[in-house]
């Protein structure tokens, strides 16, 4: 997963379901870009995609590029008990990122034990094409 892709032929885990307004997003995943949606008319950048801007409601929008850095915010562990088509992965630990342009994204966290995740842990977004459809944003710590 290098920072690009890998096709996992057999992803049996539910999938996004990219809307008119959250499209832009997917495609920018499948060319390992991680986009946000930026306001035209008050700068706010919002995440996730909606159809009108968060802070004043103006459909005026654009979309702009992230560096895909941050730190990690929040964090939880799963040992047992996931939904079923999660059980084969567990442990996994999902995190909440504060990327450098402001916005809090919540994700998983990959090439990092669970017990090495720490608030304040510096992190990259990596792609991962699941299908041939779905590349999904993840986390690793930056070496």
């Amino acid at each position: 997963m290098e920072g690009g892709q890998k096709m996992s032929l057999d992803y049996n885990k539910p999938l996004p379901k990219p809307q008119k307004w959250s499209q832009e997003f997917w495609n920018g995943t499948k060319i390992n870009k991680l986009l946000l949606k930026k306001c035209k008319e008050c700068g706010h950048l919002d995440f996730p995609p909606y159809m009108f801007c968060t802070e004043c409601m103006s459909p005026e929008s654009e979309w702009v590029e992230s560096t895909g850095k941050g730190i990690i915010y929040s964090f939880s562990t799963t040992y047992l008990g996931a939904p079923p088509a999660f059980i084969k992965g567990q442990p996994y630990t999902l995190i909440f990122v504060d990327l450098e342009e402001g916005v809090r994204i919540l994700s998983k966290i990959v090439d990092c034990e669970v017990t090495d995740v720490k608030i304040g842990m510096k992190v990259e977004a990596v792609f991962d094409a699941v299908t041939e459809d779905t590349t999904l944003v993840m986390f690793r710590p930056v070496k």
